[in-house]
């Protein structure tokens, strides 16, 4: 009895069992149908129109970091619209129309479409083009919410380059900016030809660019009709590598108090190690911000404000601006007398304020005269006819070689472009350049740094460091090697009598009560800086000027005022560190250039001794 109630009760389970199962066919058999036989035509199609599309991947830009690795040039997110054309016009729709539509969610000016077409057309259609950068949160989740709507259209999460300090240090990292078409035919690699991929345009960032790009990557991504990848075949994917990272001489903390020092000025300055060459600050202002070249909203006329103002903020003065070195060069003047055996330690000039030479007469700067004078006296009152009187004895073409063996009107080989070579003349120079005949009336302005004799910062504070480190070919340089052991540069072949002759009027201009420099006086622990002023005529002041009132460089327009120079180099004993400051128009190197000069050498000392 009990056995057939079991039984009873097992067969309306396995009833109803069967009975779902054949339920639950019956459902699968009618979707199967669904698809394999009334819905084939579409999935067909969908199935034809899949493909497969290779994305590159770009690689972050390297780094570049001062000496002590601060970061000066990073890489921060951002998020773009990207375009692969050939994906929209595959469904029948043209560029313009997909612009338009992307309008509609978030602004797009015509400037900015007419950008993308150009884009387009300079590219091939396989490859992404960026519609607009620097989307905000918003303005990114509008897109991503229509992205059905928008055939070929896609939010990518990117890198975008960044500069955290500015102005600081813009003429030595440089900036970066959309590719040039001149760039694209000189180069046809395709990491350019990635969608609002960036070159450098100047300092390190143009210098070692194909350095910093980096390698591209590349995925493969199975994307449906509609454009949305489907899969993403990670196998398959090969990794972008970064950009070499580019670590500098320079100390972020020297550049920002000499940015802040010297900002008002139109003016440049730098350090360097007088040993191995490198530039501890290099600073040009005017400066500008490097970002404003990744700044989409950046106007035309925003930009022909910054190119046409006076001071020149787009220019390195350090390595570009030329200007006589005045009263520095008599250092260069004085060696070549000495090594010509014009003149000794014992030799003395009267100066009485004036001095003619065949039909013309020569003034000194102070016109009541210094009276009689050795050489370190000399450059301790900066006296002009010491230096007439070495111009007579003297040929231009042992000054201009001397000049020449200390890093003057020659480039210095540092690591940025656009540096200018500078000029030493001499009387072939002048054959060739004026046709016309060297006399010595060149050679008295040459003597003390006027006439056709022209030298960038950067040369001058190389020469400063030749004479500071005993007589050594000492380069320059901007980009650290982390892997060199001791440096050795070739000897000048400089008479080391000759050299402290000059070491100890330097001292004197600087560190005696009447010395011109005196402005530039320090004393940090014990360490004392030696060094020499400079100023240079720009314009002379016309008889026609003095007759209405004009008698002072103040008196004058900016431009017209005479530029301000100072070289020196501390400690004066166990020296190690040289500095050039150059202030256009700054009237005068004692008032103007040596209290700068004083200031960030003093910062440089705190730093580093």
């Amino acid at each position: 009895m009990r056995d057939a109630e079991l039984i009873k009760v097992f067969n309306r389970r396995a009833l109803l069992v069967a009975g779902g199962e054949l339920f639950l066919f019956s459902i699968l058999a009618g979707r199967l149908y669904q698809l394999q036989i009334l819905d084939s035509d579409k999935y067909k199609k969908l199935s034809e129109r899949n493909s497969v599309r290779i994305k590159l991947l770009p690689p972050p830009r390297g780094i570049i970091a001062d000496r002590f690795g601060v970061e000066l040039a990073i890489n921060v997110n951002s998020y773009g619209i990207q375009m692969i054309p050939e994906e929209v016009t595959a469904q029948g729709l043209t560029v313009e129309e997909i612009l338009n539509r992307i309008s509609e969610l978030i602004p797009l000016t015509e400037k900015e479409k007419e950008k993308v077409l150009n884009n387009v057309k300079k590219k091939r259609a396989f490859f992404p083009v960026f519609v607009k950068n620097n989307l905000g949160w918003d303005e990114m989740a509008k897109i991503q919410v229509n992205n059905l709507d928008f055939t070929g259209v896609y939010v990518e999460e990117g890198k975008r380059r960044y500069y955290p300090f500015d102005e600081i240090a813009a003429h030595v990292i440089g900036y970066v900016s959309d590719v040039t078409e001149q760039e694209l035919k000189k180069d046809p690699s395709p990491i350019l030809q990635l969608p609002d991929f960036k070159t450098g345009k100047a300092g390190i960032e143009k210098l070692m660019d194909k350095e910093l790009r980096g390698e591209v990557g590349e995925t493969i991504q199975i994307v449906n009709a509609v454009g949305r990848v489907i899969e993403t075949l990670d196998d398959k994917k090969k990794k972008a590598i970064p950009g070499q990272r580019i670590n500098l001489t320079i100390d972020k903390r020297l550049q920002e108090y000499a940015y802040t020092r010297i900002n008002e000025e139109s003016a440049s300055a730098v350090v360097m190690d007088i040993y191995n060459g490198d530039v501890l600050m290099m600073i040009s202002v005017p400066s500008y911000n490097p970002n404003i070249f990744l700044d989409e909203d950046m106007s035309a006329k925003e930009f022909e404000k910054l190119f046409s103002n006076p001071r020149h903020p787009f220019i390195n003065k350090a390595i570009e601006g030329l200007y006589a070195p005045g009263s520095t060069f008599k250092m260069m003047t004085a060696l070549a007398a000495l090594s010509d055996g014009k003149i000794n330690a014992n030799t003395k000039i009267n100066c009485t304020g004036h001095m003619d030479y065949g039909d013309g007469r020569y003034h000194c700067w102070n016109t009541g005269g210094h009276g009689l004078l050795n050489l370190e006296q000399s450059l301790l009152h900066s006296c002009d006819i010491f230096y007439y009187a070495l111009a007579t004895k003297v040929s231009m073409d042992v000054i201009q070689e001397m000049a020449y063996r200390f890093g003057l009107g020659d480039y210095t080989g540092i690591e940025l472009a656009n540096e200018k070579k500078g000029q030493v003349p001499s009387r072939e120079w002048k054959r060739n350049y004026k046709s016309e005949a060297w006399y010595t009336g060149d050679t008295i302005t040459a003597s003390i740094g006027q006439g056709y004799t022209l030298v960038t910062p950067i040369q001058l504070a190389v020469m400063t460091a030749r004479i500071a480190n005993g007589g050594f070919a000492v380069k320059p340089r901007i980009i650290k090697n982390e892997n060199e052991g001791n440096i050795f540069f070739p000897s000048l072949n400089i008479n080391p009598q000759h050299l402290n002759m000059i070491k100890r009027g330097m001292f004197a201009v600087v560190n005696r009560p009447n010395g011109t420099g005196r402005n530039a006086y320090l004393n940090y622990n014990g360490s004392y800086m030696a060094g020499k002023t400079g100023t240079t005529q720009v314009k002379r002041i016309t008889r026609e000027e003095r007759a209405r009132g004009v008698t002072k460089q103040e008196d004058l327009p900016w431009k017209y005022r005479n530029h301000a120079l100072f070289v020196g180099y501390a400690p004066y004993k166990n020296p190690r560190y040289a500095i050039s400051v150059v202030v256009e128009h700054g009237m005068s190197g004692s008032g103007s250039a040596a209290p700068i000069a004083r200031d960030i050498m003093m910062k440089t000392l705190e730093l580093y001794l």
